[in-house]
């Protein structure tokens, strides 16, 4: 496998392909050692190496060499697609180093004139990522403790937005180290070195998001689909819509994949028969949307929408406005909170919504325990449990496998390292400065027992996140968004024509994926949610 992963990381270029790329690029020679691009710099042009070597170098790591691109290879990562700055420093070697330089700007085009160069690329940039993530320190550096609300919330923005991170316990003595190098102290944890050398103590995410260079201001433009969150649908819609020439901006309060970005493998999706992990997705998704010239923007959080002619407005915590013909509301769901005593005091310090690597590292060979029945819970059961010895399933039913795919049940079944508890609540979570253990209750029996546990993962049913938009917008009963025929027979459809199937009761908004009522929650629905609402965005922009 890592031998597959080098050569899709590190492809040579064929003699057709590289005489199309010269037709593109600007030829430049480069003296040995001198600097092409280096870390911190922004929106960086595609170079590819005509002859001589290109040196790729981290700076993070004491400027260790990471790669050395020769003759008919090519320089760069996914950050050429986002136009974030890059981590890395290129400086040439040899005697004469000869690139084709391709201007930021111009690189879309080339992905789009020949698609098999095109995949090449992209899937090269996704696996460069990976193996440069796994190769240790670099990017930014983020020193908090390992049971800190604040620490967990940044690892879990940057790990959603593919930011490259380097995590360091305060109690350690890298911690310690990196503390005493940028003239912080244990006190003002957590504590973010960015790329500029600029030193944050507990940043808000903006600010942080600044630093790192993912965050730009979202320009007062008007916009033919405007898509609020970042999840499965809203991530299809995207990639559709800018296929087909509509200017389209996302807008996601945290980063791309929604909540199925926080489960440890969707095995039920086309297409991926081994599985595929929810940031993977999430990642992937918004590569495509780049790709296309879609425009995605976080970490923002939509606080009204106000209806118009022809436009909508939508109105963000930044003080943004955002014009667009087509509103699609895609927010997904949140999931509960667990109605625990004390649960509150831990959330994202021991009890976590979500099972990715970050929470894994958090618990790696202490016990865990998994809060619910469905997909999610027993997929973060299974994931967890590469890693950790002792692994509860908490159902408070009396059949964990009800709301569960059989495939999976029969795993958790015969995992040794998982241990179901069915008719069984958490009452109390333990613990003083840290959490430390529950107290569980059977109800069959009202038996209680402690638990000793490092750490609490809930998914425990969900509820749609509505509140913000106007009651013109008609709902279920559970809040759900009604759309098509059952918003028109809420009685607050005011048109003649009928409603767009994914169309709510307010003209030109449509709902799609898990907010949208009567969905079906799972990935592959979702997806197909936001690929239909692009049918319905050619249809309105019409009316």
């Amino acid at each position: 496998m890592a031998t597959l992963s080098l050569e899709l990381a590190f492809p040579t270029l064929t003699p057709v392909e590289m005489d199309f790329l010269r037709s593109h690029a600007e030829r430049r020679e480069y003296a040995d050692g001198e600097v092409v691009f280096k870390a911190g710099d922004a929106a960086i042009p595609f170079f590819v190496v005509e002859s001589g070597e290109l040196k790729i170098i981290n700076p993070t790591a004491d400027n260790t060499t990471v790669t050395t691109h020769g003759a008919a290879t090519f320089a760069g990562d996914i950050d050429i697609l986002t136009r974030r700055p890059v981590i890395v420093t290129a400086v040439a070697r040899g005697a004469k180093t000869v690139l084709l330089r391709v201007a930021n700007d111009h690189f879309r085009k080339i992905l789009h004139e020949i698609p098999s160069l095109g995949e090449k690329l992209v899937v090269a940039f996704t696996q460069r990522r990976r193996l440069l993530q796994d190769s240790g320190v670099l990017g930014i550096k983020v020193i908090g403790p390992a049971t800190c609300a604040e620490t967990n919330i940044i690892r879990e923005f940057l790990y959603k937005n593919f930011v490259p991170h380097t995590w360091f316990d305060v109690a350690s003595n890298d911690g310690i180290k990196v503390l005493k190098q940028v003239e912080r102290t244990a006190k003002q944890a957590p504590v973010v070195v960015c790329p500029d050398g600029s030193v944050h103590s507990n940043p808000p995410l903006r600010t942080l998001s600044r630093c790192v260079g993912l965050y730009r201001e979202c320009p007062n433009a008007e916009w033919d689909l405007a898509i609020v969150g970042g999840g499965p649908a809203g991530m299809a819609a995207a990639v559709y819509a800018s296929s087909e020439a509509l200017s389209t901006v996302v807008l996601d309060r945290l980063g791309p994949g929604g909540q199925a970005a926080g489960s440890s493998l969707i095995e039920n999706f086309i297409g991926f028969p081994s599985g595929l992990p929810g940031a993977e997705l999430g990642t992937r998704g918004a590569l495509q949307m780049y790709k296309f010239g879609a425009r995605f923007v976080t970490p923002v959080i939509v606080n009204r929408l106000e209806p118009g002619e022809p436009f909508h407005t939508l109105y963000t915590d930044g003080d943004e406005k955002i014009r667009a013909k087509v509103v699609l509301i895609a927010t997904g769901v949140k999931w509960r909170k667990l109605p625990a005593k004390n649960a509150e005091r831990f959330e994202m310090a021991g009890i976590y919504y979500a099972a990715t690597t970050v929470e894994s590292r958090l618990c790696g060979g202490g016990t865990v325990l998994v809060v619910g029945g469905g997909n999610s819970a027993g997929q973060a059961a299974m994931f967890l449990s590469e890693s950790c010895p002792d692994v509860r399933l908490i159902i408070r039913g009396d059949n964990f496998a009800k709301s569960m795919s059989d495939y999976l049940a029969a795993r958790i079944k015969d995992n040794p390292r998982i241990r179901i508890h069915l008719n069984s609540e958490i009452e109390t979570v333990l613990g003083d400065r840290k959490l430390t253990g529950v107290e569980l209750i059977d109800k069959s029996t009202n038996e209680k027992q402690t638990i000793n546990c490092c750490g609490v993962f809930v998914f425990i049913g969900a509820e749609p996140p509505t509140q913000w938009l106007p009651d013109q917008i008609a709902r279920d009963a559970q809040g759900y968004l009604l759309t098509g025929a059952d918003a028109r027979a809420s009685g607050k459809w005011k048109l003649d024509r009928e409603p767009c199937p994914l169309e709510t009761s307010m003209p030109r908004v449509l709902a799609a994926g898990d907010v949208r009522a009567g969905s079906t929650k799972r990935v592959g629905f979702a997806v197909g949610d936001g690929s239909l609402a692009v049918t319905c965005v050619h249809r309105l922009r019409t009316f």
